[in-house]
């Protein structure tokens, strides 16, 4: 017997395997830097410039496209809409002239992925409310295998052939998902009483701060760690497989993160990923060689372990009609600190002549966050 569309198990599973492609291109560009350094004569600087442009748009629109969602009743429309973006920035970036070429082209990506986050997880908490914990761990987990997957195929496909050819190659999945959920999802129902300004709570924007501020401490570690690896003398593909296994503690952290939500609220999971990101930074700074790629996956660990947390945390703060709306806030404002981050770290890493210096100021980022987490909703109602 088939599945019914709007049965919760078939959006569940819709929605996961939409998540590894969509975190997939998340994680992709890190795998790109080393060829794109080469052919354009980049230096750390400029990468963070182009990783901020990467994500720029995700992060300011994800709000809007939540709150559009909520009041017109578009989330079908607008995760369509865009994977297909995402499909065209990267082939757009595949023919590149320039650097500059590639920041202007690179903003669609940007677009592309500021429309998921906010819908999957009002489909699914719609569908699991009193579960959603769990649920959007699950969720998580695929996202973490497309995490997992991106730099090791990338940086094989990019010695194989080139990073041209591997981006043209990467869009399809991006084209061939929209058209899946085009067609595979009912549209959602309008909610016209629904206002922007509503949703944006202290509570709300206080976890989107909290969140935001480990969010910058993960994304730079993950951006410019295959850079960073290369220029340590590791192969391309060695540096990408070496981050692909990092990132594979994903693949636990989300399910659990989500799992603990539930269990004793958001604020406590928030407390233990601070201390644990502080701790791992720290030892990143004084190590080198293997033990830092193990502080790495540490601070990936913790990180993850927040994304499903965030998402529940939100949907409840906002209540089922602005889901999209509250989701789009926490990951719009996390996302928009990432990027604007990492140009700074790149910078600096420039200044201080050397990109592991520069990582290492990153703990000051974390304690930062340790005061906004005691002040976060004790539980999760």
């Amino acid at each position: 017997m088939f599945v019914k569309k709007n049965h919760k198990l078939f959006i569940l599973t819709v929605f996961v395997s939409a998540h590894v492609v969509n975190d997939f291109y998340v994680t992709v560009l890190p795998a790109f830097l080393p060829a794109l350094s080469d052919e354009f004569n980049l230096d750390y600087g400029e990468l963070g410039i182009l990783s901020l442009t990467f994500t720029l748009l995700s992060g300011v629109l994800q709000p809007i496209f939540g709150h559009r969602a909520d009041r017109y009743g578009q989330r079908r429309l607008i995760v369509s809409v865009g994977f297909l973006a995402g499909a065209v920035g990267f082939v757009a970036m595949a023919a590149a002239p320039s650097f500059w070429f590639l920041i202007a082209v690179s903003l669609l990506c940007g677009l592309g992925g500021a429309s998921y986050h906010p819908q999957a997880t009002a489909f699914i908490v719609s569908r699991y409310p009193d579960d959603r914990g769990r649920m959007l761990g699950i969720h998580g987990w695929g996202g973490s295998v497309g995490h997992f997957l991106a730099p090791a195929a990338v940086t094989i496909s990019v010695a194989a052939f080139s990073w041209r050819f591997s981006m043209l190659v990467i869009a399809l999945p991006l084209a061939l998902m929209a058209l899946f959920l085009r067609f595979s999802l009912e549209e959602s129902e309008p909610s016209s009483s629904v206002t922007l300004t509503g949703v944006m709570t202290k509570e709300l924007i206080r976890v989107a701060v909290a969140f935001g501020l480990l969010s910058v401490v993960m994304r730079s570690f993950l951006t410019f760690a295959v850079k960073m690896l290369v220029d340590e003398g590791w192969t391309g593909q060695g540096a990408g497989l070496a981050l692909s296994s990092v990132l594979l503690v994903g693949t636990l952290a989300q399910p659990i993160g989500g799992r603990i939500y539930d269990r004793i609220g958001g604020r406590t999971v928030f407390m233990y990923a601070i201390v644990g990101t502080i701790l791992s930074v720290a030892c990143f700074a004084v190590s080198n060689g293997a033990m830092s790629l193990v502080a790495i996956a540490l601070i990936s660990l913790f990180g993850f372990s927040l994304f499903p947390v965030s998402l529940a945390y939100a949907s409840q703060l906002a209540g089922p009609k602005q889901t999209g709306a509250a989701v789009g806030a926490v990951f719009g404002v996390s996302g928009l600190m990432s990027a604007l981050a990492q140009p700074v770290v790149g910078t600096l890493a420039e200044q201080m002549g050397s990109i592991r210096a520069a990582l290492s100021w990153l703990i000051v980022v974390a304690l930062a966050a340790f005061p906004i987490a005691f002040t976060l909703p004790k539980n999760r109602e």
